[in-house]
């Protein structure tokens, strides 16, 4: 998030790409750097048990997000 929070306050597109089960966190930490507005990415948890497949799968379903963010 910090360094999501931070490229975006000087102008460089990001998108920080979690999982689920860290939404609130990741609201949490955006608001204390006083980036309320700031959005994540979120994907399906957990991810660490997936194989490569499956995590390539995840990341077709957000490219398109992804890809809209880093172009905006």
């Amino acid at each position: 998030m910090h360094d999501g929070v931070f490229f975006e306050d000087h102008g460089i597109p990001t998108a920080t790409v979690i999982s689920s089960e860290f939404q609130r966190a990741a609201r949490a930490q955006a608001d204390a750097l006083g980036a309320k507005a700031y959005q994540t990415v979120v994907v399906e948890h957990p991810i660490q048990p997936l194989t490569r497949e499956e995590v390539r799968a995840l990341a077709d379903k957000v490219y398109d997000e992804i890809v809209r963010r880093l172009t905006a």
